[in-house]
């Protein structure tokens, strides 16, 4: 399991205030884990760690053309909507910062529901106030009410929603990438440590703000847990077994990496 890049005090990181708020919700959601489990867009897997001792193993795929794998490859190359798994594999799937580049979501939904086990738990993150990033594939946001209709439609029910991060996480976020697009080329060795002790005022108020002025209705996203509760069935069983296995060969059409600069998930390295 890969070592956490990002723990709740390290407030001097680089989007340490996304980070920290994606843990708690992890940290809320994690019992519902259990058994063999699919990370899909893992990118370099930053939150394995929050599920060590309870699941009996941890895999991950993404693309092989993803620039957010970092130096962990994934164990499968393959595209979500199209995963080289038997059906009813897996007891847990999860699923980060990732919805939102794919142009049809829904066939993402239903090919978890077809290697999930029945009763098979779903962790998988709504993305609904982000800026654009790594366009033009950024598709969508989703809404509580949005998220739900597509897990109706996926054959899940929603078990919890647990809101990640508010208005005031998100002008952090814009504030902190403004920063770090400073803090680069030649002149990083004299705005390294200014820019290190900006990180730790401002992301310390805005999280501050964002406790005290909190307001469900904007978030950042949401993490949704749902259970498996019929078979998805016809054209929503997902991709035909050959086309499952082509993919996984080739690992290079579009699907889920793990968003990495202004959108939600920007790994402590880029600061």
């Amino acid at each position: 399991m890969s070592i956490p890049p990002s723990t709740r005090w390290s407030f001097w990181k680089y989007n340490w205030i996304i980070y920290s708020k994606t843990i708690r919700a992890l940290e809320r959601t994690r019992a519902h884990a259990r058994g063999r489990l699919l990370d899909v867009g893992c990118g370099d897997q930053p939150f394995a760690w929050l599920f060590e001792g309870r699941v009996s193993r941890y895999l991950g795929v993404d693309l092989r053309s993803s620039r957010y794998l970092g130096s962990r490859a994934p164990d499968v190359h393959a595209r979500s909507e199209a995963l080289p798994f038997r059906a009813a594999t897996f007891d847990t799937v999860l699923g980060l910062s990732m919805l939102t580049y794919l142009p049809e979501p829904l066939a993402m939904l239903r090919e978890a529901n077809r290697v999930l086990v029945p009763g098979g738990a779903l962790l998988l993150e709504f993305t609904q106030m982000v800026p654009l990033h790594d366009e033009p594939r950024d598709y969508f946001r989703f809404t509580r009410y949005g998220a739900k209709y597509l897990l109706e439609q996926g054959g899940f029910e929603a078990v919890e929603f647990v809101p990640i991060g508010g208005l005031w996480t998100r002008v952090g976020m814009s504030t902190i990438a403004a920063l770090n697009r400073v803090n680069r080329g030649p002149t990083r060795v004299l705005t390294e440590v200014p820019v290190r002790l900006l990180y730790c005022v401002l992301q310390l108020g805005f999280e501050l703000l964002d406790r005290l002025c909190f307001d469900s209705r904007e978030v950042i996203s949401h993490l949704a847990v749902a259970r498996k509760v019929r078979e998805a069935g016809g054209e929503a069983g997902g991709a035909a077994p050959a086309e499952r296995a082509a993919v996984a060969a080739a690992g290079s059409a579009p699907a889920a990496p793990r968003a990495t600069t202004a959108p939600p998930r920007a790994p402590a390295r880029s600061g």
